[in-house]
């Protein structure tokens, strides 16, 4: 139930509109309010050039993708070649390609890759196509329903005034739209960017990801818009470094379409927060460091960077701080959690925020840490007896028990010696039958 309704949140968030926030608000917003006296003025750009539109390969496409390299125009045609053999063969291939699909075909290498990639844009048509049907099916009977109502309306006696309560009548409570509620949470955190230090997010590593790790880090960065949004008392958001033509920005634009509208509760600036924000108020939170986070502090800039390693973990935020010059912290997970073997103590970015969240609201290290996921953690050395029971010794007495429920089934009738003597020796001449 609450997966459910935190993708409804992600959803709406990633369709809200210009209208998402209180008219009394908009002014102010217009204008660029700050999140505190410290936070950049600088204006995003309005503008994002997308290519969400179908589009075939003509001359001047096949120039704007490869830009006239032979190499490249030549591993284009090939995969316009495949694309129109498995339409052909009536393979489980996209009706259309966008041109964001035809760049994506070309970064990759093999046959079999651009086949995957293909199936993939399929079985998004097909949940697009899927979903529309039912809507229609909904429409439909929603139609009906309301003939239904019509006529059991004019069969029924007029001098009937009773109130009738459920969908489309006459009801008790208002119903909540989603738009009411995008008002009440951006509102929040209006409030907070006008009392409250922002929470920064360091988005200077898109050469450190690879393509895989960037799209992970627009999702991660989603999720942690969606829980602080959500939140009783949400940080104000400062994106710091950002390259707007880097890919992280690119898929996040993606994912939240409203994310460059003026109105849309999030400061984002491509100058780096020691220009924004005081050098001694900054904390830099890296998992390689050696001073660990005691508690939260309110009058401190917390700064996390946007970095998603799956392989080997280096230490690019540790070096980015030491070259700044400003303080470091990690938060204190040997002494509260136990990790497995193998495991990694960096977090998801929505992680970071939860923990510093619970931080800010109640100060306890135990609820905040909650939030660091359950696989990272040993959970088993506090249940020693499940491994015993689910793999048991396979000592010398199970070993004679079975023995004997053998003799007794095969060999009920036959004469056996029942003293067995220790010796190994003995146990060797020893035999079923009686000698």
């Amino acid at each position: 139930m609450f997966l459910t309704s935190f993708m409804k949140s992600v959803y709406r968030l990633q369709h809200t509109s210009r209208q998402a926030v209180p008219f009394t608000f908009r002014l102010a917003i217009r204008q660029q309010v700050p999140c505190h006296k410290y936070c950049s003025e600088e204006n995003p750009p309005n503008t994002q050039s997308k290519s969400n539109h179908h589009v075939t390969l003509t001359e001047d496409v096949i120039k704007t993708l490869t830009g006239g390299d032979p190499d490249m125009v030549k591993r284009l045609k090939l995969a316009e070649f495949e694309y129109e053999v498995s339409k052909q063969e009536g393979a489980r291939t996209p009706s259309e390609l966008t041109l964001q699909h035809w760049k994506e075909l070309l970064t990759l290498s093999s046959t079999s890759k651009r086949k995957k990639y293909l199936l993939f844009l399929f079985k998004i048509e097909m949940t697009k196509l899927n979903r529309k049907n039912k809507k229609d099916e909904q429409k439909v009977k929603r139609e009906a329903e309301k003939e239904a109502e019509k006529e059991a309306d004019k069969l029924k006696d007029k001098n009937d005034e009773h109130i009738e309560y459920g969908l489309g009548k006459n009801t008790i409570c208002l119903k909540i739209y989603e738009t009411k509620m995008d008002h009440f949470h951006n509102t929040k955190m209006l409030k907070a960017s006008i009392f409250d230090l922002p929470v920064v997010y360091d988005l200077s590593y898109d050469q450190h990801m690879t393509p895989q790790e960037q799209k992970n880090a627009a999702k991660q960065l989603v999720l942690s818009l969606v829980a602080n949004r959500e939140h009783d008392h949400p940080f104000p958001f400062q994106f710091c470094n950002v390259n707007f033509n880097g890919p992280v920005m690119k898929h996040l634009l993606k994912l939240v379409p409203s994310l460059y509208n003026p109105d849309f509760p999030v400061n984002i600036s491509p100058k780096s927060y020691l220009d924004i924000f005081p050098r001694d108020k900054l904390i830099y939170l890296t998992p390689h460091c050696q001073n660990e986070m005691t508690h939260f502090d309110p009058d401190s800039v917390y700064i996390v960077g946007c970095l998603v390693d799956k392989g080997e973990s280096k230490a690019h935020s540790l070096a980015k701080a030491k070259r700044d010059n400003i303080q470091m912290a990690k938060l204190p997970l040997d002494r509260y959690l136990s990790f497995g073997g193998g495991s990694g103590k960096s977090l998801t970015l929505n992680a970071m925020i939860n923990i510093l969240l619970e931080l800010k609201t109640h100060g306890d290290w135990t609820k905040a840490l909650q939030f660091v996921p359950r696989r990272k953690i040993r959970e088993f050395q506090q249940f020693p007896e499940v491994s015993r029971m689910k793999y048991p010794k396979k000592n010398m007495e199970s070993r004679k028990r079975v023995i004997g429920d053998l003799d007794e089934l095969l060999f009920s009738d036959v004469p056996r010696r029942t003293d067995v003597p220790g010796s190994k020796s003995d146990r060797r001449k020893t035999s079923l039958f009686d000698e």
